[in-house]
C-alpha cells in the first residue's frame, strides 16, 4: 500500500522537521494551509503531513474513511 504525504518545504537552510498526523477522517490537505501559515515564522522547518488510508470505521457504522 502506497499513501501519499503532503510536504511543505523549508523556506532556508532545512535544519528541522515536523511530522503532522491528521485525525479521523481528514487529510494532509487538511492541514496545508496551516504548515503554509506557519512556514514564515518558522523557515528553517519541513512541515510533512502524511495521509492516512481508507478503511471501515467501525465507530460509523462501518464507513469507509481516512482512518
Amino acid at each position: 500500500m502506497s499513501l501519499s504525504t503532503v510536504i511543505v518545504n523549508a523556506r532556508k537552510a532545512h535544519t528541522a522537521s515536523v511530522i503532522f498526523i491528521h485525525g479521523l477522517g481528514d487529510s494532509g490537505y487538511g492541514w496545508k494551509p496551516v504548515a503554509e501559515m506557519l512556514s514564515p515564522s518558522l523557515p528553517h522547518v519541513k512541515f510533512v503531513l502524511p495521509n492516512a488510508p481508507e478503511q471501515p470505521v467501525t465507530l460509523n457504522g462501518g464507513f469507509r474513511m481516512p482512518s
